[in-house]
């Protein structure tokens, strides 16, 4: 009990500490109280009334400390984590996501590094914010020089923090990559395509994969773009990747196939429509085929029409193209004329103004039934 109030002392009389939360502190202290009464420590009752794992959390947790024959250690990491603010929730959260990091030394690991956080212009906040995300990389690399690194190339930290809590992306393992030997050849391959990280981050997880993975991987993930028919360079070409990243060679294939029977076109129409929006092969076989089939039998569109917009392919069929047809119809009941595919490109803020707001003193229920559509509520009379 002593030994856990005089650490607690040592890191409140730090300037830069924050005040523990009550019900933290009381926590380590009821812990350390019945560990010296006598009691045998038990790693999985410490994740319980220390840390606040659920049971649940704590039998996966506690696979990775079977070590552990004290709470010293973890009593002073769980200070060291209050002190820089994080509450009892955020406290959980990290050790449930990486049960190692109650291990690391705060003299000898933690506390410098995040002393190199703060000389970079981190306030605490950020540095919990960043431990949340990426716990692993505090206690096990230098993460100082590896932010040096990313905030400029990725933007700001904010942006890397929403980059780094992507499960897709393995969590923090953006930040655990090998910058010399993977990172920057990564890099530099894409700038040749003319790509960035912005670039990627914009197609969604699994373009931003290609970063992180091989680079003898991602040699071959460009290869694989351009066999589709998207020169590097092009603006598809970073949904390309993104694309080609996630599937499979044989996958893509029988898309292709699935979208000449579906559009009953010619293998160079379908492979034009890829090039033009290669995300749409990202498209489940199902709403493939069932969007091909609305589009075709109920909107009335030729195929070589969806060909040469296949960015229609894309879209939800029951939460933007059916809903926008209805309005259409009603819109045509009315004798005002509006075009199908205008109306569904649009942004849903574009198309609310544009096509809603706009009738709404004419058609003053569109509003009405644009949202029950949406919501798949279609009256009989308006069913596509």
């Amino acid at each position: 009990m002593l030994r856990l109030q005089k650490r607690l002392l040592s890191l409140l009389r730090n300037g830069s500490a924050v005040p523990l939360p009550t019900s933290t502190l009381h926590r380590h202290l009821a812990a350390t109280a019945s560990t010296s009464t006598g009691s045998p420590f038990s790693v999985e009752d410490y994740l319980v009334t220390s840390c606040g794992l659920t049971r649940a959390q704590t039998v996966r947790a506690s696979k990775h400390l079977s070590h552990l024959k004290s709470p010293s250690n973890p009593d002073a990491v769980l200070a060291f984590l209050s002190s820089l603010g994080l509450s009892g929730s955020d406290v959980a959260a990290v050790v449930s996501a990486d049960p190692r990091f109650l291990c690391s030394k705060v003299d000898e690991t933690l506390a410098p590094r995040v002393a190199q956080l703060r000389d970079l212009g981190l306030s605490d906040s950020d540095i919990a914010r960043l431990i949340l995300v990426g716990a692993p990389v505090l206690r096990s690399c230098d993460i100082a020089s590896r932010l040096q690194f990313w905030i400029p190339l990725v933007g700001s930290f904010d942006e890397l923090i929403h980059l780094t809590s992507r499960g897709a992306l393995g969590g923090s393992s953006i930040l655990r990559r090998d910058i010399d030997a993977v990172v920057k050849p990564n890099i530099e391959l894409l700038l040749r395509c003319g790509l960035s990280i912005r670039d990627l981050a914009k197609t969604g997880l699994s373009g931003m994969w290609a970063i992180v993975s091989s680079p003898d991987k991602l040699k071959v993930l460009v290869r694989r773009a351009e066999e589709l028919g998207v020169p590097r360079g092009s603006g598809q070409f970073k949904y390309a990747l993104a694309t080609v990243s996630c599937m499979s060679q044989e996958k893509i294939a029988s898309k292709i196939e699935l979208l000449k029977k579906a559009l009953g076109c010619s293998d160079d129409q379908v492979k034009f429509a890829v090039v033009k929006h290669p995300s749409i092969l990202r498209a489940s076989d199902g709403n493939l085929r069932s969007t091909v089939e609305f589009l075709v039998t109920k909107v009335g569109l030729e195929p070589n029409y969806i060909v040469h917009r296949p960015g229609l392919l894309s879209y939800s069929l029951e939460g933007r193209l059916v809903p926008r047809f209805i309005i259409m119809k009603i819109l045509h009941s009315k004798g005002i004329s509006v075009d199908y595919c205008s109306m569904a490109v649009a942004t849903e803020s574009y198309f609310i103004s544009r096509y809603i707001d706009y009738y709404e003193e004419s058609v003053p229920t569109l509003a009405d039934v644009y949202a029950a559509a949406r919501a798949g509520k279609i009256p009989s009379e308006l069913q596509p």
